[in-house]
């Protein structure tokens, strides 16, 4: 897999919008082994495994990558990092500042089953029930964002199953599945998350994101949840 695949498909685990997390709860780290699967929109095939972690605190976001290649992706502020097997920096790009705004942050915060979205500048326009799911529509009032018309969340039994993200023209830009929820000494996370990201001819790009062996306030290892990049 080459680092511009890889990219995309770290970031493709990233949540849209203009969210501002309240922090409030009693969870603050996060680890977890990961395999992405990710087939794009020629139908080309990727694979990646490794750990993840995060610490709501340090808001890193470290990927410790096995497969295909030993890798270290650092995400700090509007920044990736990524080493090699040897700790040597190979490539350094910038970002939107997104590490609060990811599952991991969310979930920690207690704020995935509305996706953030409760404490952000988005508004509920609209509330209706199909079969066994609540669907929510969110926007921002009276603001004209490019490309980005609404959010659609559904819910079932308080949890967040999926969120669509819709385009101009009622398009769907963006599609995330929330599955095999497990709950541990009251933490809850979602072990599979689907994602279907469409381009502006609707071709679909898959990407499938299955986590196992999630620790929360793990304190056995915290040099693996902070990483010096103020000299790189």
């Amino acid at each position: 897999m080459n680092g511009m695949m890889l990219k995309k498909g770290l970031m493709l685990l990233f949540v849209i919008g203009f969210i501002q997390v309240v922090n409030a709860q009693d969870f603050y780290r996060l680890k977890a082994d990961f395999v992405i699967k990710i087939k794009d929109y020629e139908g080309q095939l990727n694979l990646t495994k490794g750990q993840i972690f995060y610490d709501k605190n340090y808001k890193e976001l470290i990927y410790d990558i096995d497969f295909p290649q030993k890798e270290k992706w650092v995400i700090k502020d509007t920044l990736i990092y990524r080493f090699d097997e040897d700790k040597k920096l190979v490539g350094k790009s910038g970002i939107p500042a997104i590490n609060e705004f990811t599952i991991f942050h969310l979930a920690l915060n207690a704020n995935l089953k509305d996706f953030g979205l409760g404490n952000s500048i988005y508004r509920i326009v609209k509330v209706e029930k199909q079969g066994d799911l609540v669907l929510s529509y969110w926007s921002i009032p009276d603001h004209n964002i490019e490309t980005l018309d609404h959010i659609i969340l559904a819910k079932k039994n308080n949890r967040l199953e999926s969120v669509v993200v819709m385009g101009d023209g009622q398009k769907i830009l963006n599609q995330q599945f929330f599955r095999d929820y497990k709950t541990d000494k009251g933490f809850e996370f979602p072990h599979q998350v689907v994602q279907i990201l469409y381009n502006d001819n609707q071709q679909k790009s898959y990407q499938v994101t299955e986590f196992k062996n999630i620790v929360v306030n793990d304190m056995q290892n915290d040099t693996k949840y902070h990483y010096k990049t103020s000299a790189l």
